[in-house]
C-alpha cells in the first residue's frame, strides 16, 4: 500500500506549481496534470474549479479490505490536496496498478461518486483545452470525459486539419474530432462502442459551435469491424487517429494494445489516403518509445505500404512519466 507522507506530498505540489507556472496561468487551458508522480503512486488533475486525485495502488485481490483501506487513504490525501489548493471540489479514483484486470471501479468502490474533498457541483462541468470547450463528469467511475494526456495531440491535429478528412477510432468522447473541426476539417468521422460516450462527444461538438451531424459523424459500433466496413465501401481518409484501450474485450475476443497494434495499424491503413498520416498513440507503462515505434513501423509492412517518416511526437510538460506514446506515421 502507498505510504501516507504529507511533507513529501507539499513538497511535490510546490515543485510542479513552479514547474507549471506558465500552464496554470494560461487562461485558455484550465484541465491539466499538476502531479504526475505515478511511481509514488499519486497523480494530480485539474479540471477547472475542481480536481481528480488518482491513487495506483498494487491491491491484493485476496484481501478483502484492500480497497476499504485504499479509499480511506485517497480521502486522506484529497482532503489534504483540498484544503492546499483551496479547491471547490476533489474527487478520488482509485486505479489499481494491475491493469490487465478488467475491473468494474464503480461497482468495486474505488470512484466514490460525491467528491471526498468539497461540494459536488450543481452544474454541468465545462473545462477548456486551448480554448476548445469540452464536458466534463467526474464522479462517474474511472473516466473522466477527456484524457488530459493527448493534450498536445489535439493541438498538433487542430493545426494540420484545415480541408482534411479525419478518422477518429476509439473516439471516446470525440476530443480528437472536436479539435479537428475547430481546426477546419473538411469531414470527421468518429467510432466507439458506448453510447454515452457518443452521446457527450456531440454535446462536446455543440458547446464549440459545430451542429452539422453529416459533417461530423459519430458511429456507435466495434472499430475491428467498422475499419474494413469502410475499406470495402471505399471510404478514404487523410487522417487516422488510433488511440485504443491498452486491453478490452470485443465481440468475446481479447484486445491487447501491446500485442495486437501492428495488426491494428494495418487495418487502419486500409482506409488511409496516399500520402495521408495516422496519428498512433498507446498508454502502456510497459510498451516503451522504441517498441512502439517498432510496432507502428511493423502495421505499415504488414499493409504492404511504403512509410515515409514515422515520428515519435513530444507529450505535454505536464505528463512527465511519459507512460503515453505517440508516433505521427506517415505512407505512400
Amino acid at each position: 500500500m502507498i505510504a501516507l507522507n504529507l511533507p513529501q506530498l507539499d513538497l511535490a505540489l510546490h515543485a510542479a506549481q513552479t514547474r507549471l507556472a506558465a500552464l496554470q496561468a494560461d487562461p485558455r487551458t484550465t484541465a491539466y496534470r499538476l502531479l504526475d508522480d505515478e511511481a509514488g503512486g499519486v497523480t494530480l488533475d485539474r479540471y477547472g474549479t475542481d480536481w481528480v486525485l488518482n491513487l495506483l495502488p498494487d491491491l491484493d485481490p485476496d484481501d478483502p479490505l484492500a480497497t476499504t483501506r485504499a479509499v480511506e487513504l485517497g480521502s486522506v490525501l484529497a482532503q489534504h490536496v483540498g484544503a492546499k489548493l483551496s479547491a471547490r471540489a476533489v474527487f478520488l479514483k482509485v486505479r489499481p496498478r494491475q491493469a490487465n484486470t478488467l475491473v468494474d471501479a464503480k461497482a468495486a468502490g474505488l470512484t466514490p461518486l460525491l467528491p471526498v474533498f468539497g461540494a459536488a457541483p450543481t452544474e454541468p462541468l465545462t473545462i477548456l483545452e486551448n480554448g476548445i470547450r469540452f464536458g466534463v463528469q467526474l464522479g462517474d467511475g474511472l473516466p473522466t470525459g477527456i484524457y488530459l494526456d493527448q493534450r498536445a495531440n489535439r493541438l498538433w491535429l487542430r493545426e494540420h486539419a484545415r480541408g482534411q478528412r479525419v478518422l477518429n477510432t476509439f473516439c471516446y468522447t470525440a476530443a480528437f474530432s472536436v479539435a479537428a473541426a475547430v481546426g477546419g476539417a473538411k469531414l470527421t468521422v468518429s467510432i466507439d462502442a458506448a453510447q454515452p460516450a457518443l452521446t457527450q462527444a456531440r454535446a462536446n461538438f455543440l458547446l464549440n459551435g459545430i451542429d452539422d451531424a453529416k459533417q461530423h459523424d459519430l458511429i456507435r459500433g466495434n472499430v475491428l469491424t467498422w475499419l474494413p466496413k469502410l475499406a470495402r465501401r471505399g471510404d478514404r481518409f487523410d487522417v487516422v487517429v488510433l488511440d485504443p484501450p491498452s486491453y478490452a474485450n470485443v465481440d468475446g475476443k481479447r484486445f491487447q494494445a501491446g500485442r495486437d497494434y501492428p495488426e491494428l495499424v494495418a487495418s487502419a491503413l486500409t482506409v488511409l489516403a496516399p500520402g495521408g498520416r495516422v496519428l498512433a498513440c498507446i498508454n502502456h507503462a510497459g510498451i516503451d518509445g522504441r517498441r512502439f515505434q517498432h510496432s507502428v513501423q511493423e502495421g505499415a509492412r504488414l499493409a504492404g505500404r511504403a512509410v515515409l517518416s514515422a515520428t515519435t511526437l513530444p507529450q505535454p510538460i505536464d505528463f512527465a512519466s511519459g507512460r503515453m506514446k505517440a508516433v505521427l506515421l506517415e505512407v505512400r
